[in-house]
C-alpha cells in the first residue's frame, strides 16, 4: 500500500488558501501548520525556504511539494493545500510555473530516510495522470480521501517488479532500434532491415505488457527529462548523482512499488 495516503488526515488538509506568490503561500501554510503542530510558524517557514533555495519544489502539472526538516520534530507529516487561485510559483523564472495544489512535508532533521521515502511516494502518486486528474478536481478533504482510497492498492495493481523490468527492456529495444535505423540509413543491407523489424515486433510485445498508466508516466518523464529510468549506482541516482538513502535503496530492491528519485523524478531501479 502507498503509505502516504494514510498520512493525509483531515486536520492536515487546508482549503481555499489565498496566496499571491510562493513566499505568501509558504507563510500561509506555515501559520496553519503551526496551529496544529509543535514548531513555530517562523521555524516552519524557514525550513521551507531553506529547501527551496536548493531547487524549486514545483514538480509540474499544477503541483508543488514544498518540504523541510526541523530539529526535534520527531516524525514525518504530510499537509495538503488547495489554492483558491493558482499562482506563478517561480516568479523569478522566465517561464510561467502555475501551481494550484500543494503537498507539503515536514520531518525530523535526524530522520532523512522516512522523509525521502514519503517524498518519493508523493512524486510517484502525482505523476500518475489518472490519479492527478481526479485529485486536481477535488476541493476538500472528503473528496480527496475518496480519490486516494481508490488507489491504495496502486502498487499491487501495477505489479511493480514486472513493470520495471518491462520498462528496462523497452529502453533496450529502443536503443537497438535506433542503432539499426542509423545503420540502415548508411548501409544497403537487407539483413539489418530484417533485424530492425524483429526488434520492432519485440518492442510491440513489451508495450502490450506494460500497464497503460505506468506507460503514460514513463513517456511523460522521458519527454520532459530525456531519460525516464535511473539506475542506483553506489547508493546514488545515476541521472542526477544525488545520494539515495539505504532505506529507499532497499525499497527499490524489493520492487514492491515503483519508486522515483526524490530529486530528479526519474524511476529508480537496481540490478543487484
Amino acid at each position: 500500500m502507498l503509505k502516504i495516503i494514510d498520512k493525509i488526515i483531515k486536520e492536515h488538509v487546508f482549503e481555499d488558501l489565498e496566496s499571491t506568490n510562493k513566499d505568501s503561500l509558504f507563510k500561509t501554510l506555515s501559520e496553519k501548520i503551526a496551529v496544529i503542530s509543535s514548531p513555530s510558524a517562523d521555524a516552519i517557514f524557514d525550513a521551507f525556504k531553506k529547501r527551496e533555495k536548493e531547487y524549486t519544489t514545483n514538480i509540474g502539472n499544477g503541483v508543488a511539494v514544498p518540504h523541510g526538516r526541523i530539529q526535534g520534530y520527531g516524525k514525518t507529516d504530510i499537509f495538503v493545500g488547495f489554492l483558491k487561485e493558482e499562482i506563478n510559483y517561480d516568479s523569478d523564472s522566465d517561464d510561467q510555473t502555475p501551481v494550484k495544489l500543494v503537498f507539503a512535508i515536514l520531518s525530523d532533521l535526524e530522520n532523512p530516510q522516512d522523509y525521502l521515502l514519503n517524498l518519493s511516494q508523493i512524486f510517484f502518486l502525482v505523476n500518475q495522470k489518472e490519479i492527478l486528474d481526479k485529485v486536481m478536481e477535488t476541493k476538500n478533504f472528503e473528496e480527496l480521501q475518496k480519490v486516494l482510497d481508490a488507489f491504495k492498492k496502486l502498487d499491487e495493481k501495477f505489479e511493480a517488479e514486472k513493470q520495471i523490468k518491462f520498462l528496462i527492456e523497452l529502453e533496450r529495444a529502443d536503443i537497438q532500434i535506433k542503432a539499426y535505423e542509423l545503420y540502415s540509413s548508411t548501409h544497403a543491407q537487407q539483413k539489418s532491415d530484417l533485424v530492425l523489424e524483429e526488434y520492432k515486433k519485440y518492442k510491440d510485445t513489451i508495450l502490450s505488457k506494460i500497464d497503460i498508466s505506468v506507460l503514460e508516466n514513463y513517456k511523460r518523464i522521458k519527454e520532459s527529462k530525456g531519460e525516464a529510468l535511473a539506475k542506483i549506482d553506489n547508493y546514488k541516482c545515476s541521472a542526477c548523482n544525488v545520494a539515495i538513502p539505504k532505506m529507499t535503496v532497499n525499497e527499490v530492491r524489493r520492487q514492491n512499488q515503483i519508486i522515483m528519485c526524490f530529486h530528479c523524478g526519474r524511476i529508480l531501479f537496481t540490478t543487484d
